[in-house]
């Protein structure tokens, strides 16, 4: 048995799937989607970095208090930042119950440092902790 061609016409004239337009709307759809995302995770980078800063600080303004209640000599006058380098490197009293013992901050480079500056103010001869940074 012989079958007669059929007269079928496809009711789309092209393969199946997207075509250019479409594809190129999909592009820009998640290239606008993806530049809110990055927007949003820079707030959010920029805070864990205060954060970060905040807790320097803290440690700073902590170590410093307990050498200068301990007697040991590391603030240079006027300047917190070699006050600070100076209680990186490490300072011991040279007399009272805590002679010998070495006060140290935790190993922070210098660019944790100058982060954490933003908190801490020389006032007198010690460095404070101040909870807004400048």
């Amino acid at each position: 048995m012989t079958t007669a061609p059929s007269k079928f016409k496809k009711s789309c004239p092209s393969a199946p799937g997207l075509s250019l337009v479409e594809l190129m709307v999909v592009v820009m759809v998640l290239g606008i989607l993806a530049s809110i995302a990055l927007n949003s995770f820079g707030g959010a980078r920029q805070g864990a970095e205060d954060q970060k800063d905040r807790r320097n600080a803290q440690e700073i303004a902590s170590v410093a208090g307990m050498a200068s209640a301990a007697g040991a000599a590391f603030i240079v006058p006027g300047d917190a930042q070699a006050s600070i380098f100076n209680l990186r490197d490490g300072v011991s009293p040279d007399k009272g119950p805590f002679r010998g013992r070495l006060f140290k901050i935790g190993s922070m480079q210098d660019s944790d440092i100058s982060g954490a500056m933003r908190f801490l103010v020389m006032s007198g001869d010690e460095l404070q902790y101040r909870t807004t940074g400048s």
